[in-house]
């Protein structure tokens, strides 16, 4: 299967005008599936963590921003928060 990995940033926005957190990822794709899983491009602090899983649990949707382009994505925790699934809702 062909993998794509890439540097993106992933968003929370309380509403049009306020972003919460923005933070650096590495997104690897599966060609096909309309999913990526995240890693962060550095490790975050036990704070940054608890609030990121607050964010999660209180509403999953965030935007997954590259460089030229962003697209709402739904956010998965698994292997704790180090590690996200995301995918794309569907309408």
């Amino acid at each position: 299967m062909d993998r794509d990995e890439k540097t993106a940033h992933l968003e929370w926005w309380a509403n049009p005008f306020t972003c919460l957190a923005r933070i650096s990822i590495r997104v690897t794709t599966v060609a096909g599936t309309g999913e990526w899983e995240a890693l962060f491009s550095s490790p975050l602090d036990q704070d940054v963590r608890e609030n990121l899983k607050q964010l999660i649990d209180a509403d999953s949707y965030f935007t997954l921003r590259f460089d030229a382009s962003a697209v709402e994505v739904q956010a998965e925790d698994f292997d704790g928060v180090d590690h996200l699934r995301l995918t794309i809702p569907e309408l």
